[in-house]
């Protein structure tokens, strides 16, 4: 059974569910290259690390994050710059349309109120919560007045001045909450919550939930009581991917699918942000457009053909590139990667003494395709891709489905791809899981003898260079 370090971390899961190889041709909106082209021009500045985004990935709280499509978990990452005091939560909130006011008394005694299932405001990391989950959904009564307006812990935790929000006691009937419970009918329990966490009800909802709404609660509970913001009770919690444990892979790979549409709501949270820096002076429009422009130019170069057909013409320039990658690609004037390995200082007086070098950024690494070797490149953690050499990664490369399957069953992710492997042929599987961004050296083709570098690359395909599929023969094409 394959271990794992978080919702993350999907290498080896299980999962069987099909990659949608079509999705490899799928155009990014200009705001989802908006959003990678902000990432870099922070990065850039100092402000934001790599590690600090996945960080803030890796920490967005379910279930919100599972219905995020790729880029708007990038963006609730960026949030993460209110830590370092680049932004501030009102900013943000005053931006999303979040109001910033301290709210007036909504509920008085004896009123009936439900318990939200999620905070209605977006979520750009994991909360600090004061409201327990095993009441998520479950209508109560207000047991008295308004005890008062109260701190907001979910701000006071981050250092952030959130308006202060107004404080009641709720009861709640135990049989509600549990299933099976053999007190008497009377018997409740009372719990302290903010009224951002509560909405109207009615007493109809109330009866409704008497006459059998706590069995589905209780059925969610029991399969993950731990986890924030499991749907109890909601009929539309399946629907949105709400519950972790119920189609996971279904919801994961719908956000997926979502990528590329022209969501108003997706798209808010990432222009949001870029709106806040551009105010702030942190980055300009201009810079914006250049970095955009740059990215969606850089599949168009065919800088991996090109690299591949020169490889295969020159045996000292494949030596070179298999030797190191890197420093062989910037002899031709491409730079390999958008974060630049740079030097630090090292410890040691005499660089003899220390002779591994203390490198920062990612290094690009050429691993070649032979008669018994064929090499498959995927990110289990997340998608780290050689994007400075191959462009935007394909869709399916960043799926749940590929990043889960490809270290467990290369052979039938390649079989999906049309790629059948001879069974003396090893499957070498390259898992960039930190600093290194891999691209395949496919083997050439037979009947490609007398053509010229140009015409070679134009057998390269940017697959090829990932490793799910081969360099084909040119049966039909024509060398001139």
């Amino acid at each position: 059974m394959a271990g794992t370090t978080g919702r993350h971390d999907v290498g080896g899961i299980a999962d069987d569910a099909p990659i949608d190889v079509g999705s490899g041709t799928k155009k990014y909106k200009l705001w989802e290259v908006q959003t990678h082209s902000l990432v870099s021009l922070l990065s850039k500045q100092g402000l934001l690390t790599v590690d600090e985004l996945r960080r803030g990935i890796e920490g967005l709280p379910d279930p919100a994050s599972e219905k995020m499509s790729y880029y708007e978990r990038w963006a609730a990452s960026v949030a993460i710059s209110m830590e370092r005091g680049t932004i501030q939560q009102r900013e943000l909130d005053t931006h999303l349309g979040v109001s910033t006011a301290e709210p007036a008394v909504k509920f008085h005694q004896g009123d009936f109120v439900q318990v939200q299932l999620e905070n209605a405001a977006i979520r750009t990391r994991k909360p600090h919560l004061r409201t327990p989950g095993y009441i998520f959904g479950l209508v109560g009564t207000v047991e008295r007045k308004c005890v008062g307006m109260a701190d907001n812990p979910e701000g006071l935790a981050f250092r952030q001045d959130l308006p202060r929000q107004p404080l009641y006691r709720v009861t709640f009937h135990q049989q509600h909450v549990w299933e099976g419970y053999t007190g008497s009918p009377a018997d409740t329990v009372d719990v302290e919550i903010y009224q951002a966490w509560l909405k109207p009800a009615t007493k109809a909802q109330l009866e409704q939930q008497q006459h059998g709404a706590h069995h589905a609660h209780q059925h969610k509970h029991e399969e993950g009581h731990h986890g924030i913001g499991h749907q109890h009770g909601d009929p539309q919690a399946i629907n949105h991917g709400d519950h972790v444990h119920e189609g996971r892979t279904l919801v994961e790979q719908t956000a997926i699918d979502l990528e590329g549409q022209d969501d108003a709501e997706r798209r808010q949270l990432s222009e949001a942000l870029i709106q806040i820096f551009q105010e702030k002076n942190i980055i300009s429009a201009e810079e914006l457009r250049q970095v955009v422009e740059d990215l969606d130019g850089r599949g168009e170069k065919r800088l991996g053909p090109m690299i591949v057909a020169k490889a295969w013409m020159d045996p000292t320039f494949k030596a070179e590139l298999l030797r190191d990658a890197a420093d062989a690609v910037q002899k031709l004037g491409i730079q390999p990667s958008n974060f630049a390995p740079k030097p630090k200082p090292s410890d040691a007086e005499d660089d003899q003494q220390k002779p591994v070098p203390n490198l920062s950024g990612t290094i690009f690494t050429a691993v070649e395709n032979t008669d018994s070797i064929h090499n498959l490149i995927v990110c289990t953690l997340c998608s780290c891709y050689p994007l400075a050499i191959l462009g935007m990664s394909p869709a399916w490369y960043k799926s749940r489905s590929y990043r889960a399957r490809a270290v467990r069953d290369p052979r039938g992710v390649l079989k999906e791809f049309g790629t059948e492997l001879r069974p003396n042929v090893a499957v070498r599987v390259h898992d960039s899981t930190a600093d290194m961004r891999y691209m395949v050296l496919p083997q050439r083709p037979s009947g490609t003898d007398g053509w010229t570098e140009e015409q070679l690359q134009q057998l390269v395909t940017r697959d090829s260079m990932i490793g799910v599929t081969v360099v084909k023969p040119p049966s039909s094409m024509c060398k001139g």
